[in-house]
């Protein structure tokens, strides 16, 4: 039997508050270092082309969907072609194939299907680093990118996190012609922390699976906590059209940066304009985790030297908690101990990364090197009310706990 091909935009379904849907997630790899550093310098370090002397360089659900220098002029709401300009050099087209396998009648076939995102060129370094949704990506056998001026180069994944729905795709420079890197550019980055409701904004996406087009429309919420299978997200909302094959592109604000990782759409006969981003701020801290990320064995990986219990939506509601990792045990002189943090706290965030389960920490933990010191933020019990605090740690070695 011949495998039968599929074609699909990314992408996925979600659930909404407590609505039930489908979901939109971890490998962290090594990158090599010397590229761009995401937080700095924002849309000043955007203000050229790629260095080309680089030879190497009907129920209510969510769907995922799946010259950075500025023009002369601000985009108005009647005219956004200088943001369109602008920001198309640092837009890709994602295109992903898979092959899953199947049994029929004793007899096994594999079946060949593909889809469509969209990405944004974040960063340049030994490879040209390119920002898109995990769910676009997620369990791809192939990724190919088509650049503004139709060129087209394979991508690898570098770094993926599932909980944020961020990842990481690098690009060899011996992969892209040179007449492209001189005209693709890195993405100008705004400050999602500055957006107000109101704020005009633009979408640029793969929509459709019918080449990048442009949607306008404005910033309509800010903090949307919405709900997905496993744990939540906080989003900006928006009423540009979001519509499958836009996961992973720009979010840009009326100068062209960009604000958010377009990512969602809520999908309801009763409902029109309901979209999602990922801020800025959120999806550059994740990226810079995974650019900085390397490949480490496991015997040489973080340790906290803690066992912990899951505290879930379920559980938070029903025992006033945060959803995290409880810490129920301690060992004495622990790495956890001797950063002071308490027994009992709540494990939210390690390194800059969102953790809500003991998997996911762990997830973390095998990506950050033993010995190396960072950051622990937990929701620990004071005065009858938890409050946010950070600790200072230097982990621990797994080799040294498990001889």
């Amino acid at each position: 039997m011949n495998s039968e091909k599929k074609k699909k935009c990314f992408g996925k379904k979600l659930a909404i508050a407590a609505i039930g849907g489908l979901l939109c997630g971890a490998a962290v790899f090594a990158i090599p270092t010397g590229y761009n550093r995401i937080m700095e310098g924002r849309a000043e370090q955007n203000a050229g082309p790629v260095d080309t002397e680089q030879e190497n360089q009907e129920k209510e659900n969510l769907i995922l969907t799946s010259d950075s220098t500025q023009g002369a002029r601000e985009s108005s709401v009647y005219d956004v072609s200088a943001v369109w300009n602008s920001a198309l050099p640092s837009v890709v087209i994602v295109n992903v194939k898979q092959v899953s396998t199947y049994r029929f009648l004793g007899r096994v076939y594999e079946q060949e299907s593909s889809g469509s995102g969209t990405g944004v060129i974040f960063a340049q370094g030994d490879a040209l680093y390119v920002a898109t949704n995990h769910h676009v990506i997620d369990g791809a056998t192939t990724i190919l990118l088509t650049f503004a001026d139709g060129t087209t180069a394979p991508a690898e994944v570098k770094g993926s996190s599932p909980t944020e729905d961020i990842a990481v795709l690098a690009v060899k420079y011996s992969d892209i012609s040179e007449s492209t890197l001189k005209n693709i550019r890195i993405a100008a980055l705004g400050n999602s922390d500055s957006l107000k409701c109101g704020d005009m904004v633009i979408a640029i996406g793969n929509a459709a699976g019918q080449g990048l087009s442009l949607t306008v429309g404005y910033v309509s919420a800010l903090d949307r906590e919405i709900e997905l299978e496993g744990g939540k997200m906080t989003l900006l909302q928006t009423d540009a059209a979001i519509n499958p094959g836009n996961s992973g592109g720009p979010l840009l604000n009326a100068k062209g940066e960009l604000i958010g990782i377009n990512n969602a759409k809520l999908v309801k006969t009763s409902v029109e304009g309901v979209g999602y981003a990922i801020p800025v701020n959120t999806a550059a801290l994740v990226i810079n985790q995974l650019l900085h990320a390397e490949e480490i064995e496991y015997k040489d990986s973080a340790y906290l030297g803690v066992k912990c219990q899951d505290v879930t939506e379920t559980l938070s509601e029903a025992l006033d908690m945060p959803v995290g990792v409880y810490i129920a045990e301690m060992t004495d002189e622990s790495p956890a101990a001797e950063a002071g943090i308490p027994l009992y706290a709540v494990i939210v965030e390690v390194n800059g990364i969102s953790v809500k389960n003991e998997e996911q920490l762990r997830e973390v933990l095998a990506g950050i090197r033993g010995g190396s010191e960072g950051t622990v933020v937990v929701q620990e019990r004071i005065r009858g009310e938890y409050t946010k605090k950070e600790y200072k740690v230097t982990y621990g070695k797994r080799k040294d706990v498990e001889k």
